[in-house]
């Protein structure tokens, strides 16, 4: 392979590589459980107060 042809599947695969980075970090933050626990520091701080 020559440079031109790594160049190629680089500009080709960053773009998708990008999105399911992105549509995996919006999962794990959104998802239900997940959200749970991040909040209970919240509630807990709120609590001590």
């Amino acid at each position: 392979m020559n440079d031109a042809d790594l160049l190629l599947i680089y500009k080709s695969l960053r773009l998708p590589i990008l999105v399911i980075a992105i549509a995996y970090i919006t999962y794990y933050v959104y998802k239900k459980r997940s959200k749970e626990e991040m909040e209970k520091p919240k509630y807990r701080m709120l609590e001590e107060d």
